[in-house]
């Protein structure tokens, strides 16, 4: 069954709430920070206590949303049974890898460079940490994700 026409902006959607949910909590100390809510100490020592104690159930979260996501993309699409899953398989490993590296590439620039650069812009002391092997990283996950994207459109023509 070839690629449909929406399959590509479902697939961004999904990949991209994701790699957001993925990162909430280094947005959160920032979001607190910028309404006046906390304190820059307040909200470094949160940030601290949710990335470094709590990013693994962040990080779960969204490998839960992931899956739900990816059930609720295939059942619109016709794969419903386990028998439709084995017929449809390489589409499904297709579907899923893309996803996967869509959302990785979507989680490590987000949370490493826009999330890190605006709590650095927010006063948080995070200056101290070196990001900087985020933006080759990101740049290399988001191109083969886009190659990935670039090679589901020419499948559907």
């Amino acid at each position: 069954m070839a690629p449909q026409p929406g399959d590509r902006k479902a697939i961004l959607l999904l990949s991209s709430l994701g790699g957001f949910i993925g990162a909430l909590c280094c947005l959160a100390p920032i979001v607190l920070v910028l309404f006046g809510i906390a304190s820059v100490s307040a909200a470094a020592s949160l940030g601290n206590v949710l990335y470094g104690d709590y990013a693994w159930a962040f990080r779960l979260a969204a490998g839960g949303f992931l899956v739900a996501g990816l059930m609720v993309y295939f059942r619109k699409r016709g794969i419903c049974t386990l028998d439709q899953a084995r017929r449809e398989r390489t589409r499904l490993i297709n579907v899923v890898t893309l996803v996967g590296i869509t959302t990785t590439g979507i989680y490590l620039f987000w949370n490493y460079i826009v999330l890190h650069y605006w709590g650095i812009a927010a006063g948080l002391p995070w200056a101290q940490y070196d990001e900087s092997w985020a933006i080759p990283a990101s740049a290399v996950v988001l191109g083969l994700a886009a190659l990935g994207l670039i090679f589901m459109r020419r499948r559907s023509e």
